[in-house]
C-alpha cells in the first residue's frame, strides 16, 4: 500500500516548491537559503521516493507538520485548514516558479532596486517613492548594498526623460517623470520601473537588473508573519500600526524635521530586513502575506532579463497595461498638489453594463471623497499645496488630484460627465491602447464628487485593477452581458 506522500508528491512538490519561491522571488528580504532548499527539491521530482526526505531537510517545522499529518488531497486541506488558497495568483506562481533561477541571480549576480511606495501621495503604480534599498542576488544569496530614503534620491531628476518613451506617453505627462518624484505617473509598472533605472544610471553609473516595488500596507501583511519589530528607540513597530505610523503620525512627530521622518522609514525598512534575514517566521503566514500583497497588486516585479520580464508580463506581478483584448477598467488618482492627503481619500467605484450589442457600452462611475473632516492642526508638510494655478483661497485640507478613468485596450470614450458641473469636465486621452477620461478635483475636508464616462468596446467579462493606495476602493460591477 502507497503511502500518502508517495500517492500525492506530484501536488506536493508543486505546492511547496510554489509557496517557497513566491516569497523568495518576490521580496529581497527573505531569507534566500530557501531558494536553494527548493531548487534542490524540484530537481528531485523525478525521484519520488526521495521526495519524502526533501521536505523534512528543506521546509521549516509547521509546513513539515502539516504535510506529514495530513491525510486527505493536499490542496484541500492547506485551503480548509489553514486558509492558503492560492488558485488566484495561480499563474503567478507558475511565473515565478519558471523565471526564478534568472531572477534569484542563478546564472549570475542580480542588483534590484526596491522601492517602497508612499501610498498618502498617489502615483500611477501606487506611491511615490519613499524609501529605497539596494540589494544584490547571487545563486541564491543576498546583500543588502544600500538603504536610505527619497531624500538622498533628489539628485537623479534630469530635464529629459533617460529612456525613449512613446509619442502618447509624452503627450499625457510631459516631461515630469524625468524627476524621481514622477517616475512612476503611470499605472504600467515597466515604464516606472525603467525611467527609475535609467536615472539611478545616470547619477550613479550603474545598470540595475530591475525593481521590486512594496508600500507600507504589504508590509502590514509581512508583520503578520514576522510579528513585530523594535526600533533601537525601542519604539514596535507591527502589522496593525505601521500603515498609520509611516503614512500619518511620523508626518506630526516629525513636523519639524522632515529629514528625521525619512530615516524613521528606512529605519522600519532596516528592521524589518533584519528580521527577515533570520528566516525565524512563519513559512505558512509568509505565505498568506504575499498571496494578499500580490493579490492587492502590493507587490510588483520588473526584470530586465526578457525570458523572465515575459513571464511577469502575463500576471498581475508585472503590472502591466496589457495591450491584448480584455474589457478591463481601471480608476488612478494622480496627487498634483504634492500633498499627503491620499491618506484621506476614498474612492468608490461602480461599472455597469449600458448595452450587450455587438460593440458594449460600459459606464464607469467613480465617486472620490476627502475624508479628513479638517486640516486645522495637521502639519503644513501634509498639507502642502505647490500645484500650479491652485486658487488664490485656499480651505486648509483642501486636496486637489487627477481622476483617470481608462477603458478596456482598443474601445472608445463616447461620453462623460461630472457632478453639478457642465463646464470644464476635462479631456480624454490614450495610453497603451485605452482611451482614458482625465478629470481635474479639489475637494474641501467633507467634500465628494462622482465623475462618469461612457466606454463603447471591450471584449469578455468585465473586469475592474485597483490602484494601491492606503484605502482600497469600494467596487461594484454590474455585468448584464
Amino acid at each position: 500500500m502507497k503511502l500518502w506522500w508517495q500517492k500525492n508528491w506530484k501536488k506536493l512538490a508543486l505546492i511547496s516548491g510554489a509557496l517557497l519561491l513566491l516569497f523568495v522571488t518576490t521580496l529581497g528580504f527573505l531569507g534566500w537559503q530557501i531558494y536553494r532548499d527548493s531548487k534542490e527539491l524540484l530537481q528531485n521530482l523525478k525521484s519520488p521516493t526521495q521526495i519524502d526526505a526533501k521536505i523534512t531537510q528543506s521546509l521549516n517545522s509547521d509546513i513539515d507538520k502539516l504535510f506529514s499529518v495530513l491525510n486527505l488531497p493536499i490542496a484541500g486541506q492547506v485551503i480548509k485548514v489553514f486558509g492558503l488558497d492560492f488558485s488566484p495568483i495561480k499563474s503567478e506562481i507558475q511565473a515565478l516558479i519558471s523565471s526564478s533561477p534568472t531572477l534569484v541571480g542563478d546564472v549570475g549576480a542580480k542588483r534590484y532596486l526596491i522601492s517602497f511606495q508612499n501610498s498618502a501621495e498617489a502615483r500611477g503604480t501606487g506611491g511615490i517613492l519613499g524609501a529605497y534599498a539596494l540589494i544584490e542576488l547571487d545563486k541564491g544569496s543576498l546583500k543588502v548594498l544600500r538603504t536610505g530614503s527619497n531624500a538622498s534620491l533628489y539628485g537623479i531628476s534630469l530635464t529629459e526623460i533617460p529612456i525613449t518613451m512613446p509619442a502618447e506617453f509624452l503627450k499625457l505627462y510631459g516631461k515630469n517623470p524625468a524627476i524621481l518624484q514622477n517616475s512612476n505617473l503611470s499605472p504600467h509598472f515597466p515604464y516606472g520601473a525603467q525611467i527609475w533605472m535609467g536615472l539611478w544610471k545616470k547619477k550613479y553609473g550603474e545598470q540595475l537588473d530591475g525593481v521590486i516595488a512594496v508600500d507600507p500596507t504589504a508590509l502590514s501583511y509581512i508583520l503578520t508573519a514576522t510579528g513585530e519589530i523594535r526600533l533601537k528607540s525601542g519604539e514596535k513597530i507591527t502589522s496593525e500600526n505601521v500603515v498609520e505610523e509611516t503614512l500619518k503620525n511620523a508626518y506630526e512627530r516629525y513636523e519639524k524635521d522632515n529629514d528625521a521622518r525619512k530615516q524613521y522609514l528606512v529605519d522600519i525598512m532596516n528592521a524589518t530586513a533584519a528580521k527577515l534575514t533570520t528566516g525565524e517566521y512563519s513559512k505558512i503566514k509568509m505565505a498568506k502575506a504575499l498571496r494578499d500583497g500580490v493579490k492587492a497588486n502590493r507587490i510588483l516585479i520588473y526584470s530586465t532579463n526578457k525570458d523572465a520580464q515575459e513571464k511577469l508580463a502575463e500576471v498581475k506581478l508585472g503590472g502591466y497595461l496589457t495591450l491584448e483584448a480584455n474589457n478591463e477598467y481601471r480608476a488612478v488618482i494622480q496627487n498634483i498638489d504634492a500633498s499627503k492627503l491620499d491618506y484621506y481619500l476614498d474612492r468608490s467605484v461602480v461599472i455597469e453594463s449600458k448595452s450587450c450589442e455587438k460593440e458594449k457600452e460600459t459606464q464607469v462611475r467613480i465617486r472620490v471623497t476627502n475624508t479628513l473632516k479638517t486640516g486645522v492642526g495637521l502639519s503644513p508638510y501634509v498639507l502642502t499645496r505647490a500645484d500650479k494655478g491652485k486658487p488664490s483661497s485656499l480651505v486648509t485640507g483642501a486636496h486637489r488630484f487627477k481622476v483617470f478613468i481608462y477603458g478596456p485596450t482598443n474601445a472608445r470614450l463616447i461620453s462623460v460627465s461630472r457632478e453639478n458641473r457642465t463646464a470644464d469636465l476635462g479631456g480624454a486621452s490614450i495610453e497603451r491602447k485605452r482611451p482614458i477620461y482625465v478629470a481635474d478635483v479639489d475637494l474641501a475636508p467633507g467634500d465628494s464628487e462622482e465623475l462618469l464616462a461612457n466606454f463603447s468596446g471591450g471584449l469578455g467579462n468585465i473586469t475592474f485593477v485597483d490602484q494601491p493606495l492606503v484605502q482600497e476602493t469600494k467596487i461594484s460591477i454590474k455585468d448584464k452581458c
